[in-house]
């Protein structure tokens, strides 16, 4: 950005400040996190999946020198909300509201638009779906989706110390996160393994994993079962883990958008 005093976060720009990095850059990107509000266990916050895509797009934004959008804090959420302060909303609705924010920033003249899913694989059906819907209409826009269960394989892989099945839901790495970020907010009295049952071998909580398996609907959790409501194993969560988890999450995302940048220059010359 020509003024590196400028935010980098759209909602504390002026029109007139977008205006100008939509002018100056030869291809305007902008990040769009998108998140959920829902129960994360009882020693996580509700907000855990916003803070999750709020904080990747600031840290991405920042250091790539693109423009982040505010952070959408409601998601698809429906098999959590058995318990309370849970707050879903459909997939049909989720993809309007990504369709709407889309075609907005399209017609101002963003040219990349990547959206940052905090609310870890469960979002990815309305992303994509909204990203199908329009790309046929607006062909030189390029659409593209950071999800850390997909593209932090690898970052999971390498840094997990629990158990490939233990689950990911307010486990290991979610905890983790909220450790380095947001330590006031974790309750480490809380801390408990809680695992969920399979009954099929082509079943599995490993979601970094590649072996075989068959996909079904999330089901949901209820407090009055017994459930917790969280999937995993937070006791081998550390601040430590979660540093190394975003670093690596944002510098591989930087990464990834300078060779955006460098592909659309050279495609445009």
């Amino acid at each position: 950005m020509s003024n590196p005093a400028i935010s980098h976060r759209l909602n504390e720009l002026t029109w007139e400040d977008v205006e100008t990095y939509l002018e100056d850059e030869p291809s305007p990107t902008v990040i769009v996190p998108i998140g959920s509000t829902e129960q994360h266990g009882p020693h996580l916050p509700l907000g855990v999946d916003a803070m999750q895509a709020e904080t990747l797009g600031d840290g991405i934004a920042e250091r790539a020198d693109v423009l982040v959008a505010p952070a959408i804090p409601y998601g698809d959420a429906g098999h959590h909300l058995e318990f309370p302060g849970t707050i879903s909303l459909s997939t049909e609705t989720t993809t309007s509201v990504l369709v709407d924010v889309y075609e907005s920033l399209i017609g101002h003249g963003f040219e990349n638009i990547i959206t940052v899913n905090g609310h870890r694989v469960a979002n990815l059906t309305a992303i994509d779906t909204a990203s199908k819907r329009l790309v046929d209409e607006h062909p030189d826009v390029f659409f593209a989706t950071l999800d850390p269960l997909r593209f932090g394989v690898e970052i999971h892989t390498d840094l997990r110390d629990g158990g490939s099945e233990d689950g990911m839901h307010g486990g290991e790495f979610e905890t983790s996160f909220m450790q380095f970020h947001y330590p006031d907010l974790v309750r480490e009295s809380k801390f408990e393994k809680e695992t969920s049952e399979t009954f099929s071998q082509f079943q599995s909580n490993n979601l970094v994993g590649n072996g075989d398996r068959i996909l079904s609907p999330s089901s949901g959790h209820d407090p009055a079962a017994g459930h917790l409501g969280h999937v995993g194993d937070p006791t081998n969560a550390s601040a430590a883990k979660g540093e190394q988890l975003y670093e690596r999450l944002v510098t591989d995302a930087v990464t990834f958008l300078d060779e955006l940048a460098e592909h659309r220059s050279a495609s445009s010359s």
